[in-house]
């Protein structure tokens, strides 16, 4: 008995020591994705242009710290025009404090989208973070100008992202949507093939899954070499 006991013992260091060291080993992962310096899209030059259904756009990657003012309230303008709607219409609501503050709180990134004029035409809002242990990429937003939806821009932004966070070895890719927003639900399901996530309200509270507003929903990584900081 004694003997079982010990062996139990071994047996909880040992995954404990090894719980530590893959957490060790993902915030490390976390802190070099997160270098400001980071040039995340230098890796994946064909993806700097956008140039189909009309459109010509550039593509930039830039962490927050980057941002100038000016950009910085492009954005956030862009992202009030799209979604307040989508907030006010769930127990969330907008506030545009806790809004802005989310956008620039925790090492923020931006995939930017400009025409050749410079105007602002999409961006996707991300985030390199622990979620449940796990190294992944969150993505906040990915807005697009109204008048150009549906000619696949923000598809390709959001096919940057998987690209950026396998090179950055995270190991999913995550997303927040509205479940009032079937638009949503089905770019995100349909056509980019994202799964409910097992943090999604509908796994750990599935009886009262109808009264939240929103799924959380994945899509794993492919693991590569990673070119961050390279």
């Amino acid at each position: 008995m004694a003997a079982k006991k010990i062996s139990k013992s071994k047996e909880k260091k040992l995954q404990r020591k090894e719980t530590l060291a893959a957490l060790g080993e993902a915030q490390m992962k976390l802190t070099k994705a997160n270098q400001p310096t980071n040039d995340h899209l230098g890796p994946f030059k064909p993806f700097q242009r956008f140039s189909r259904n009309g459109l010509n756009l550039t593509i930039v990657c830039e962490h927050f710290a980057n941002l100038k003012d000016a950009e910085f309230e492009e954005i956030y303008m862009l992202l009030e025009t799209n979604m307040k709607k989508d907030y006010d219409a769930c127990e969330w609501g907008w506030n545009e404090k806790e809004k802005r503050t989310e956008m620039k709180e925790k090492n923020p990134w931006f995939l930017i989208a400009r025409d050749d004029t410079g105007k602002l035409i999409a961006f996707t809002h991300f985030k390199f973070d622990f979620d449940e242990d796990q190294e992944v990429l969150y993505c906040y937003e990915v807005q697009v100008v109204d008048e150009i939806r549906s000619k696949g821009v923000g598809k390709f932004l959001m096919q940057i992202l998987e690209l950026i966070g396998s090179s950055a070895a995270m190991k999913k890719i995550m997303i927040t949507v509205f479940k009032h927003s079937p638009r949503s639900v089905h770019f995100f399901k349909d056509i980019l093939k994202y799964k409910d996530d097992e943090t999604s309200p509908r796994f750990w509270d599935p009886l009262a899954e109808g009264e939240y507003c929103y799924e959380i929903m994945s899509k794993p990584l492919r693991q590569m070499k990673s070119a961050t900081g390279s």
